[in-house]
């Protein structure tokens, strides 16, 4: 079988980080040919996924950034290596901050003269497809409950929910004092806390820092706090404001490759967001068995109720139970460990396969 990923973006996030998961996946547990057409790109200062997708698929990817021959390109694309399943790792109509996929191209790629099958996936908790639904798919691939059973429950085309793995695979091989060591710490019986995350209003990581100075008023450098992630250009107004007030407790380092050596140095995640639509981060935290503190939203379900200790959005009272949950005994509960990596790719296959047998 040969897949297309067409992907709005690669600079990074959750999207491009679900994408390279799938992509991993399906190499491991399947014999797919695998291709990605990539349509626009934010910054290239922001690709650690790109960078990633390219190394694992090779001259399969492809990128059509400010390629005015872009609409012909993809279906010449998708004929010239006879694709089977276009796998849109976005809504068309909602690329692109809300700006449509071209809708020429739309029009092309949806005509069922061609010989494909086309597969969305939303990434936007709030996209409306009552509204702005130009084109139904022949299946939707879900990353959460929510657009299953709520958002796009009246939609005709074929469902299927394909969330996140648990993959303990990603545990970093060094220890806890390497880690320490290769980015200049000593450890002297601190206690390290970690964000990840794009720097936007959303991820909230405003209120993170709030909690970080109450904590460095009160204990000094006893509680550090690592925030990794990237701060676009195009979020600058939010991410701006908050660097001139930084408490000496907090490291801002950017985006970063080894997000999983910084899971082997933490005692804590604390994850701000207050609008998720799929948290990887917190599939990773499980994955690494580290304690959480975060906002149990509620289109989460009881999904991660296990395992988060919930904010309660007083950074006063916040700041006193962080300190709570990292001196607790961790709170080790039963998890799907079904859903690991094996499990995402035979998701994956049963789905395309469903769509590629009917007439």
């Amino acid at each position: 079988m040969k897949v297309l990923f067409i992907a709005p973006h690669l600079s990074t996030g959750g999207m491009p980080a679900f994408l390279l998961k799938r992509i991993q996946a399906l190499q491991q547990y399947s014999n797919f040919e695998i291709y990605v057409a990539e349509w626009k790109c934010y910054s290239m200062d922001y690709v650690v996924q790109r960078k990633q997708i390219q190394e694992l698929i090779g001259e399969n990817f492809y990128s059509f950034l400010g390629d005015k021959n872009a609409q012909k390109g993809i279906i010449d694309l998708c004929y010239g290596k006879e694709i089977d399943i276009i796998h849109i790792e976005e809504i068309p109509e909602g690329f692109d901050n809300g700006n449509p996929f071209n809708p020429e191209l739309q029009k092309e790629l949806y005509n069922n003269k061609h010989p494909w099958k086309i597969i969305e996936t939303c990434h936007n908790i709030y996209f409306n497809p009552k509204e702005k639904k130009l084109h139904e798919p022949d299946g939707y691939a879900f990353v959460t409950p929510h657009h299953l059973y709520s958002t796009f429950k009246d939609r005709i085309a074929k469902k299927f929910l394909i969330p996140f793995p648990i993959d303990p695979s990603i545990q970093s091989n060094k220890t806890r004092e390497e880690v320490l060591d290769e980015i200049g710490y000593r450890h002297k019986g601190e206690f390290h806390i970690i964000n990840i995350g794009l720097w936007t209003s959303g991820k909230n990581q405003g209120y993170a820092l709030d909690i970080a100075k109450k904590l460095y008023d009160k204990y000094g450098f006893t509680y550090i706090f690592h925030f990794i992630g990237n701060q676009a250009p195009n979020f600058k107004n939010y991410w701006e404001p908050l660097m001139g007030d930084i408490p000496p407790n907090v490291i801002v380092w950017g985006e970063k490759d080894n997000t999983k050596d910084y899971f082997r140095l933490a005692d804590l995640m604390l994850f701000t967001s207050t609008w998720e639509c799929n948290p990887i981060v917190l599939k990773e935290a499980i994955s690494n068995n580290t304690k959480i503190m975060a906002n149990n939203l509620e289109h989460y379900g009881e999904e991660y109720s296990p395992f988060i200790s919930e904010l309660t959005g007083n950074s006063f009272i916040d700041a006193h139970n962080l300190v709570d949950v990292i001196h607790s005994p961790i709170k080790y509960s039963d998890y799907d460990i079904g859903n690991n990596m094996q499990t995402f790719a035979n998701n994956h296959i049963e789905f395309y396969t469903s769509l590629l047998n009917e007439k």
